[in-house]
C-alpha cells in the first residue's frame, strides 16, 4: 500500500505511508459463551456461508475461541464479547463482509442479552524514511518537549488515550508507537491508531433491542470515515483525504 501522508512535525516534517487498515465490530452481551463460536454451528444456522474456508486451525477453549478465514475475516469470542474483524483492502477489491455478518449473527441469535456494540477501526501509519519518526511525533508534536524526554539510555516510548464525547456515542482513540517488520531489513517506525466507537443498548424488549443493534451496526461507515478524518486531518495534519 503506497498511499502517502505528509505529517507536519515540529520542527521537521516526514512522509508516512498508510500501511494497514482494519475494521472490527464487537457485540457485547452478558454471559456470552465462547463455545458458541463453533464452525459447524455457525454454518448450519446460516450465520456463515457454507463455502467459507478456514485459514488456520481454530482455537477453541473455555475462555476464548477464534476462527480465521481465507477471505480475511476473523471471529474471536470471549466471556462477554464476540468480535468480527476484517482488513480493509486499499484497492476496494474485497468488499467489507463483517457488517452483514454481524446483522446475521444477531438475527439468528436474538435472545442473547445484548448490552451494546463497539465499532473499532484501526490505522497503521509507517515512516520508511525516518526510524525515529513515530517517537518524535508523540514527544515533540503531541506533547510539550521537556527534560522528561531524555531519561534513561534509550528513547522514551509513549502510549496515549484520547476520550471524546460525540453526538452519537463515546469515542476512545488509543495511539501507540509501533514497528513494522520487514524481511531482511530494519523495522519501520510506525504509529498505530486504534478507535473504539462505543454504543450502549437500552434495556428494552427483544424486538426493540434488536432494532437498536441493527441501527448501530449501520453506523460503521460513518464511524470509519470519522476515524479516518481524525487520524489524517486532526492528528497528522493532512488536509486532503488519502483514502
Amino acid at each position: 500500500m503506497q498511499t502517502t501522508v505528509n505529517s507536519q512535525l515540529t520542527p521537521y516534517s516526514v512522509t508516512g505511508t498508510l500501511g494497514f487498515e482494519e475494521l472490527a465490530i464487537a457485540l457485547i452481551a452478558n454471559q456470552f459463551n465462547p463455545t458458541t463460536l463453533q464452525l459447524d454451528f455457525l454454518k448450519m444456522s446460516g450465520i456463515l456461508p457454507t463455502d467459507w474456508e478456514i485459514q488456520k486451525q481454530p482455537v477453541m477453549t473455555a475462555s476464548v475461541s477464534q476462527l480465521v478465514f481465507k477471505n480475511g475475516v476473523s471471529l474471536v469470542a470471549q466471556a462477554r464479547t464476540i468480535t468480527f474483524a476484517q482488513a480493509i483492502n486499499a484497492t476496494n477489491q474485497n468488499p467489507l463482509l463483517i457488517p452483514a455478518l454481524v446483522r446475521q449473527f444477531v438475527e439468528k441469535l436474538p435472545n442473547a442479552d445484548y448490552q451494546g456494540i463497539s465499532i473499532n477501526p484501526k490505522i497503521l501509519i509507517a515512516f520508511p524514511n525516518d526510524p525515529g519518526a513515530a517517537g518524535k511525533f508523540m514527544t515533540q508534536k503531541l506533547l510539550s518537549p521537556g527534560p522528561w524526554i531524555n531519561l534513561g539510555v534509550a528513547p522514551v516510548q509513549t502510549s496515549m488515550n484520547f476520550f471524546y464525547q460525540l453526538d452519537r456515542c463515546k469515542l476512545l482513540i488509543n495511539l501507540n508507537e509501533a514497528q513494522v517488520q520487514q524481511p531482511d531489513k530494519s523495522p519501520l517506525s510506525a504509529l498505530w491508531f486504534s478507535g473504539n466507537f462505543n454504543y450502549e443498548v437500552g434495556n428494552y424488549a427483544v424486538a426493540e433491542r434488536l432494532q437498536q443493534l441493527a441501527q448501530m451496526t449501520e453506523n460503521w461507515s460513518a464511524d470509519l470515515e470519522t476515524f479516518r478524518d481524525i487520524v489524517i486531518n486532526k492528528f497528522l495534519g493532512q488536509q486532503d483525504s488519502v483514502f
